[in-house]
This record gives structure tokens, C-alpha cells and sequence, in this order.
């Protein structure tokens, strides 16, 4: 079992995230951000207990019956996160749930994940390969900040929500695909002096395609 220190920190992370839903907060620009993320948006409602399954998670469970992993205690190398444990399906990574793992090289997630929490692999120094599922909506703040080898990423279409400092400290970052022509950049802390080498994919007129012009990254067109 983890601290009660983290489960406190998870719960106060959703309760933020209400709050924040009702009120409303800046974007870069100044603008509303309308998106919620509320519990019932990623399906977690907190039940503040935390469950140790045989398999090296450590989870949550949503009021829906489904999970959100909430932290991993093994050292593979390769990391398949599993569609189910314990007979209930996985539905989000929690926050800072691989959180500085440096034994982990590659994750891969299964379908029926929608949601990876704020910071959920921020510094896992060693992960170079990530396999985000179509099922994917909502990439939360810092989701990979620090991944330093990472080098290439492919955002799925369903994925319509990509908060600030996603690719953050992200240096060897070389190739970004962005599928959903309406996602917009949020700062997520691509540099043209940190990554001179990353050419972003993504469809011809987006937004981000606008974007990467106009900031001097080379883009490819997604065929």
C-alpha cells in the first residue's frame, strides 16, 4: 500500500478538478477553457482506498466499476499495462501513477484507457516507446514531462484534449503526430532550440499545422 499522503493528494487533485470545472480557467491566451474535467468526465469517482492487485498495480476503483491505476511497483523493461485486473476494466492511468520510473523503456496501453493523468510517466527517464490507444481523450498536464529519451509519439484522433507541459524536458523528441485536426496547442513546452530535429505530423489546415509554421517546426502532412 502507498502512503496515505498520496491518497490524499489524489483526492485533492479531483476535487481541484471540480472546482476547476466550475469556474472555469485561463488558457494561454487568456481565454475560458471550457473543457471539464470533472470525475464523472474520466469516470473516477475517489473512494480514497487503494487496492494492490498480484500483478504489480496498484488501483482505484471508479464508481462505474471500472479502475485507474494509481502506481506500479515492478521493473520490467517493456510494460503492458493489461485491459483488466482483478475482473474489472482499466479506464485511466492516474496521476503520477509510473511517475520516475527509470527501469521502464516502452508502455504499452491497452484500449478502453480514455484518460492519462497529470504527470502519469513525468520522468521516466528510461522510456523511449509509448503506444497511446485510440480510445484516448484527454492527455492531462505534464503527462510526459521529463521522458527524455522519448523520441517519437503518435497522439491518436480521439484524443481531443492535450494540456500544458505534456512534452516538457521531452529533448529527443524527433516525431510528434497529432491525428485530431481540432487539437489546438496548449503549451505544451515544444522548443525549437531544445528538439531542432522534431518534424510534427498532422493534418493539412489544423491548427497545430498552423501552429508548427509559424514556430518555425518542419511538418509533415498526415496521409
Amino acid at each position: 500500500m502507498t502512503s496515505v499522503t498520496k491518497k490524499q493528494l489524489w483526492a485533492a487533485l479531483l476535487t481541484m478538478a471540480a472546482v476547476l470545472a466550475m469556474t472555469g480557467c485561463s488558457g494561454e491566451n487568456g481565454d475560458t477553457d471550457a473543457t471539464s474535467y470533472t470525475e464523472a468526465a474520466i469516470g473516477v469517482v475517489e473512494t480514497t482506498e487503494e487496492y494492490v492487485s498480484q500483478s504489480d498495480y496498484l488501483y482505484i476503483k471508479n464508481e462505474d466499476g471500472t479502475i485507474a491505476i494509481s502506481g506500479y511497483s515492478g521493473s520490467a523493461a517493456v510494460v503492458e499495462v493489461p485491459a483488466e485486473i482483478d475482473g474489472m476494466a482499466v479506464t485511466a492511468i492516474g496521476d503520477h501513477a509510473f511517475e520516475a520510473n527509470w527501469d521502464i523503456e516502452e508502455i504499452v496501453l491497452p484500449e478502453g484507457i480514455t484518460y492519462i493523468g497529470e504527470s502519469a510517466f513525468m520522468d521516466c527517464g528510461s522510456l523511449k516507446k509509448v503506444t497511446i490507444p485510440q480510445s484516448v481523450t484527454t492527455l492531462r498536464r505534464a503527462a510526459f514531462a521529463g521522458c527524455s529519451v522519448l523520441d517519437n509519439v503518435v497522439v491518436p484522433a480521439n484524443t481531443a484534449v492535450i494540456m500544458e507541459e505534456t512534452f516538457s524536458g521531452c529533448a529527443s523528441l524527433k516525431s510528434l503526430t497529432i491525428t485530431n485536426s481540432a487539437v489546438a496547442y496548449e503549451n505544451w513546452c515544444l522548443d525549437k532550440e531544445i528538439m531542432p530535429e522534431l518534424v510534427i505530423t498532422c493534418p493539412d489546415g489544423s491548427e497545430i499545422s498552423a501552429w508548427a509554421a509559424e514556430n518555425g517546426f518542419e511538418t509533415a502532412s498526415l496521409s
